[in-house]
């Protein structure tokens, strides 16, 4: 009995984990990015090529050059406006509050019949940002946004956070482990 509420405890920790990191709009499903927009999906990468060669999915590592790419998966959205804006969060209660002075980045409404959406923008300083994209039919029936906070720089803290949760999970579960199997063994042996 004992080991089966430890793992549920550990299953359960390791989800509070993994949708700790969960963003907004954005997720991943089998190793790709997938950012929601309306009833369609868009997959995300990012990259900061002076840096490294590899992919990020939400939180950007490090302040810089970055190169965001968003892919539309279905038909639907390459018929459709796209606009893509970053704002500085910086605590605003809505993302129209001082739109222009808290904007980081902005790519005005404009089809993409590839349905690749890509773009080039020099992080200056770390930070906490949001990501707006909006779809926009050409007769305004149909208006899809996706927001997704993400950070600039700050992921060593996530990480940070993510290791003790973990650890000490991995240390309550061996104190059961051992007070059920040595500890308990041990009292009934003598």
């Amino acid at each position: 009995m004992k080991m089966r509420f430890l793992v549920a405890m550990t299953l359960a920790t390791v989800g509070w984990v993994a949708q700790a990191h969960a963003h907004g709009d954005v997720g991943s499903n089998q190793g790709q990015c997938l950012m929601k927009i309306g009833p369609d999906t868009m997959s995300f990468t990012g990259y900061q090529p002076l840096k490294s060669r590899e992919q990020f999915c939400d939180d950007i590592p490090d302040a810089g050059p970055t190169i965001i790419t968003l892919d539309a998966q279905q038909d639907e959205l390459r018929d459709m406006n796209l606009e893509m804006r970053v704002l500085r969060d910086v605590g605003q209660k809505d993302d129209s509050e001082n739109l222009e002075a808290n904007t980081e980045y902005f790519s005005p409404p404009k089809k993409y019949k590839t349905g690749t959406l890509t773009f080039d923008h020099n992080f200056a300083k770390e930070g906490k940002y949001i990501g707006i994209v909006k779809a926009k039919s050409d007769d305004g029936t149909k208006e899809y946004v996706a927001r997704f906070p993400f950070s600039v720089g700050l992921t060593a803290g996530k990480e940070l956070t993510t290791f003790i949760v973990l650890g000490a999970a991995g240390a309550v579960a061996f104190g059961l482990w051992y007070k059920h199997f040595i500890l308990d063994k041990k009292k009934k042996s003598a």
